[in-house]
């Protein structure tokens, strides 16, 4: 399979097949091979989820606070925005924006992208099984687990026509190829222009 590879202001993080089955046009992803040099670089280039969930706990815990204090001591509750946690959320942005993650062809050449998100898979697994995640969701009320039918639309433009029939192939995929190990890192990717990467 081609391999491409992602580069921050030169140095190499790391390189990937795109190997994952295609959902959605200019979508692309797959295992990331991280290189052994860029260490520091993936750090933090994956730091974003962990202060994500870290944040996103927080407000849960301000509001449910706020739902069982009275109106008095729920008014002296800070504002999600001025906790560490959300400073830290905030830092970690900056430092993943600063890289300026690029995607290479095999033949060196820039593939404009409108975003490159690099995963943890031991961190999001590990969430995962995160008891108290599990238990903020067993008290999510029926209307909180709806979906509007605005947001189970799908635009036409944004799939291929091949769609189509994609279970069986599937299917028949599984039973041919042997298991893969999980991979450490997955990569997504948004290009600009689907044809780029063929």
């Amino acid at each position: 399979m081609v391999s491409y590879t992602v580069v921050s202001h030169g140095r190499v993080l790391g390189t990937t097949e795109f190997e994952y089955r295609r959902w959605k046009k200019c979508h692309r992803g797959g295992s990331f091979l991280p290189a052994a040099e860029a260490e520091d670089l993936i750090e933090i280039a994956v730091g974003v989820s962990p202060t994500t969930f870290a944040l996103g706990k927080k407000i849960r815990e301000i509001d449910r606070l706020r739902d069982q204090a009275s109106p008095a001591v729920a008014a002296r509750l800070p504002h999600f925005t001025a906790t560490t946690e959300h400073a830290d959320f905030e830092s970690a942005c900056d430092r993943q924006d600063r890289l300026e993650l690029e995607l290479r062809a095999p033949d060196g050449s820039l593939i404009p992208t409108e975003w490159i998100s690099i995963r943890d898979t031991e961190f999001l697994l590990a969430v995962s099984e995160d008891d108290d995640l599990e238990l903020e969701y067993e008290e999510w009320s029926e209307d909180e687990w709806e979906l509007s039918e605005a947001e189970c639309n799908f635009d036409e433009d944004d799939t291929f026509d091949e769609i189509e029939g994609w279970a069986d192939d599937y299917e028949s995929e599984w039973n041919e190829e042997s298991e893969k190990p999980f991979p450490r890192y997955q990569i997504l990717v948004n290009l600009l222009a689907d044809e780029d990467v063929p």
